[in-house]
């Protein structure tokens, strides 16, 4: 038997011990996080983000003292203190969604030459099809740039065994492990067989090791070298790729992730078991091609079908290159965006061996377009009133000569077409709001882009610079500025630009799974820290009266400068027990009496709240079982039709 733990923390693994649990139910983001207990891990870091966002609640849910939990503000800070923990013999887990891999990027391109102690497993939650995304991006690419192992699931179960596998590579290899874990995967829910390690009790310790942690001039390129050579002899004795099918077959198919359950299913539903040989690559780099040589032998074609870019037809490809005789295809028969489903693989294999397929009863569900909105109570709604009013009176000057202007444009263009480059020649500006991703990003789409964390502040600057004479209002919620966006209004200040930037402070990381934000906790003092980067001018709003909001605006674009509005006002699905008061004692009507039908509420604010019945007058009434009782309403009704009954004030 093992040794107990001698303190609360893991050491190495014991070889000699292990335990099975009964399976359980649960899916991709159970299976991650544990799969990370399992192997004992001793260190956790994140920045949350779907596909992956509910590993770490399992793993906070399900916490004991055999681990630490560190919530990073950005992946950046996540990367490098897992790498640390790793130095010091931890096993250590760091969890992130694909574009958070693009801020992670710098560390774990020197990671890998530090000779890390003990395992770190980096999951990567992918998103081909941009279904919990702002955006599409293949992160495959990373893996040939970092030189680090990339292991890709097919399955749940799968999942939870090659996040344990991942450890153990790294420990082989003393680098971390990629683990790309792809949104239909995530999702997918599926009874888990787990496997308990039992390892024996080691205390942390941090060795100082300057060759290989200060990397620097020709130390550097040594250690490069030695970490390719390490990497290369992982690929030459390392392999995990599994055949299915006929392995005689003439026609092959290789999978990796997703698409390898699609493909399966395809086979065996078109009868093709005989005539297809398939081959799923698990480890898709450093790729042994061995494995591939192989399966290609007495084959006349193979095509290779994944998701996105072709990362693997592109290994492939490279590594194969003149050792197989038969014809490859991939991208030039698959899409290179999006996620491959079911009928785009089902109608290459009927096409190809021009079988029939059985025709489905097609069932047609009259279902609505339902685009995401703000819920109601969310402050945003009274936000973006607000600032919308700002700059409508900011914009009315030049609004009256808008006609006049547009005329004269369009009768200069057919005389005399603008050059390449040449200003507009009318005087008509319009008010610009930057965006940022987040919950102020959902539908309709208030701000003029939409990109990625701290663009709106980001972009602004470049913007601002060059067209002064255009009212600008740069936007982001209080979980991007402290991901990024504090070093981005910081950069406004050392450059003397002229910007106003409000800061939606929900109190929560809400977009993600309402993880808590530094103003959560109330440990971080926002107006000192603001004064301190050098903000000058700071104006403290409520959210949800649209004309504080208002009014700030107006006031700071006056204001010569880096302005800061923070605008607090606490996220409708995370109440606190003044909200959940408020829900219970309160109640709103609106008097008809009084009202004039401006529908300023119902059209504008757009609360869901506020519903039109369906009678002679087209009334407006307030829905009590979806109100939640903010009051954004009351600030919006120029007629003061709408009254609000509190017992408790």
């Amino acid at each position: 038997m093992s040794e107990k733990k001698a303190n609360k923390w893991g050491g190495v693994l014991s070889k000699d011990d292990s335990s099975t649990k009964k399976p359980q139910f649960g899916d991709g983001n159970d299976a991650i996080a544990w799969a990370a207990q399992d192997s004992g891990v001793d260190y956790v870091s994140h920045y949350p983000g779907s596909p992956v966002n509910r590993v770490l609640d399992v793993l906070s849910a399900e916490k004991s003292p055999d681990y630490l939990i560190n919530h990073a503000l950005n992946e950046h800070i996540a990367a490098l203190a897992t790498l640390g923990a790793s130095l010091c013999g931890a096993r250590s887990l760091l969890v992130m969604k694909h574009v958070g891999l693009n801020i992670a990027a710098d560390p774990l391109n020197y990671s890998a030459v530090t000779k890390i102690k003990r395992g770190m497993v980096v999951v990567v939650g992918t998103d081909p099809g941009a279904r919990s995304s702002t955006g599409e991006e293949d992160v495959h690419w990373y893996a040939p740039q970092f030189n680090l192992p990339l292991l890709e699931p097919v399955s749940v179960q799968n999942v939870y065994d090659l996040v344990k596998q991942a450890f153990v590579f790294s420990e082989e290899t003393q680098m971390p492990v990629l683990l790309f874990v792809p949104g239909r995967i995530a999702y997918q829910s599926s009874l888990i067989d787990r496997n308990v390690e039992r390892r024996v009790a080691e205390r942390f310790q941090f060795h100082k090791d300057p060759e290989n942690l200060i990397n620097v001039g020709a130390r550097a390129v040594r250690n490069h070298r030695g970490h390719i050579l390490r990497l290369q002899s992982f690929q030459a004795k390392t392999s995990l790729s599994h055949p299915q099918f006929n392995k005689e077959a003439s026609f092959g198919v290789v999978t990796r992730g997703a698409s390898h359950a699609i493909c399966c299913e395809v086979i065996e539903s078109l009868g093709l078991q005989d005539k297809v040989a398939l081959l799923n690559i698990q480890l898709t780099h450093p790729l042994n091609i061995q494995p591939f040589i192989d399966f290609a032998q007495h084959k006349s074609k193979i095509v290779i079908i994944e998701d996105q870019d072709g990362f693997l037809e592109t290994m492939i490809k490279r590594e194969a290159f003149g050792k197989v005789g038969c014809e490859l295809h991939g991208k030039d028969t698959f899409p290179v965006w999006g996620e491959l489903d079911d009928a785009q693989i089902r109608d290459f294999f009927t096409q190809e061996f021009n079988c029939e397929q059985e025709i489905s009863p097609k069932i047609t569900v009259d279902c609505p377009e339902r685009p995401g909105s703000f819920c109601e109570g969310c402050p945003h709604r009274s936000s973006f009133y607000g600032i919308d009013g700002a700059l409508e009176v900011l914009t009315e000057p030049e609004a009256e000569t808008r006609t006049k202007a547009e005329t004269l444009e369009k009768t200069l263009a057919k005389t005399e077409p603008p050059r390449k480059g040449q200003k507009s020649r009318g005087v008509y500006f319009s008010g610009i709001i930057g965006g940022d991703i987040g919950c102020s990003s959902l539908p309709p789409h208030r701000t003029d882009w939409l990109l990625c964390m701290n663009a709106g502040v980001g972009i602004s600057q470049g913007i601002a610079q060059l067209v002064p004479q255009q009212p600008l209002i740069s936007t982001g919620g209080e979980g991007s500025f402290f991901h990024g966006g504090i070093v981005s209004l910081q950069s406004a200040i050392e450059n003397n630009i002229n910007l106003t930037h409000l800061i939606f402070d929900n109190r929560s990381v809400a977009m993600t799974g309402h993880q808590d934000s530094p103003t959560s906790s109330g440990k971080t003092d926002m107006r000192k820290l603001l004064e301190a980067i050098g903000v000058n001018h700071i104006f403290e709003v409520n959210a949800f009266k649209s004309s504080e909001v208002s009014e700030a605006i107006q006031t700071a674009q006056q204001i010569q400068g880096v302005k800061v509005i923070w605008v607090r006002g606490d996220c409708a699905l995370q109440p606190n027990a003044e909200a959940l008061r408020r829900f219970k004692e309160r109640k709103l009507f609106i008097h008809n009496d009084r009202c004039n039908g401006c529908s300023l509420c119902y059209d504008k604010l757009q609360c869901p709240a506020i519903v039109r019945k369906e009678n002679k007058n087209k009334q407006l009434v307030i829905d009590l079982q979806r109100c939640r009782r903010c009051t954004a309403c009351l600030d919006v009704c120029p007629n003061h039709a709408i009254e609000v009954d509190d017992p408790n004030g």
